[in-house]
């Protein structure tokens, strides 16, 4: 076999696993631009479908005019559209704040009355529950004697593990202190507190300390509420000293 001949069949092959690498590492590349985009689209919420909403939750979006969870005010009033004349499954009943993503408990927090049966207060509660990590009771309310159990739970790994995988973390945190800053009174407050109180200590008091003197007389739905409250507040009292 001539030179010529081998120094053919070399060239050829040295091109053939060339193209077999290059094929292999654009695959390799095409894979994780996939898997990213999944993963991009799946923190952004973009698998909330107009249709899978509460005609009351759509009417906000159509209102505003920025996209929440990916449904913009135009997709929102197309599925309005279509809806009318029609009562779908959906709109019969209440949706379950528990199962509504991060952007639309926002919204709902944020309203001036209920939407989708579900009141402001509730989301703003479900808001600080995901925030906290915590589920110790039943009931949909994050009250007093909630947050007095939290504060007594506040050294739990757990928490603090589960808060970590929270995709929407900083944004949670980012809402609740907007929150906390604009209203004295507000639960958020008492929430970033207890968040921060390993981390931030003195930054944490003050926040739970605001919260502590700035209750509103008619935030207690019965006397049990008050009584939780002021244990509450002496358990503050008590991390100051």
């Amino acid at each position: 076999m001539s030179n010529k001949v081998v120094s053919f069949i070399v060239a050829v092959a040295v091109i053939g696993i060339a193209v077999v690498f290059w094929n292999k590492r654009n695959g390799d590349s095409l894979t994780s631009k996939t898997e990213m985009t999944t993963d991009i689209s799946k923190k952004v919420g973009m698998k909330v479908k107009p249709q899978e909403l509460h005609k009351d939750i759509l009417r906000q979006i159509a209102y505003g005019k920025e996209p929440v969870c990916g449904i913009t005010p135009e997709d929102a009033e197309r599925e309005l559209e279509r809806r009318t004349g029609n009562e779908i499954e959906i709109d019969k009943r209440p949706s379950d704040v528990k199962k509504l993503p991060f952007e639309i408990v926002k919204l709902i927090s944020k309203s001036p009355a209920s939407l989708a049966g579900i009141q402001p207060k509730k989301a703003m509660n479900e808001l600080v529950r995901r925030y906290l990590s915590i589920d110790l009771t039943d009931a949909d309310d994050v009250n007093s004697s909630v947050l007095l159990e939290a504060l007594n739970h506040r050294g739990e790994q757990k928490a603090i593990d589960d808060w970590a995988k929270n995709e929407d973390a900083e944004a949670v945190e980012a809402f609740l202190k907007e929150e906390a800053d604009r209203d004295p009174s507000s639960v958020a407050n008492f929430a970033i507190g207890l968040k921060k109180f390993s981390s931030e200590h003195d930054l944490a008091m003050n926040y739970m300390d605001r919260f502590a003197t700035h209750a509103q007389g008619d935030a207690f739905d019965n006397p049990d509420e008050e009584k939780s409250y002021k244990e509450l507040i002496e358990a503050v009292k008590k991390l100051k000293q």
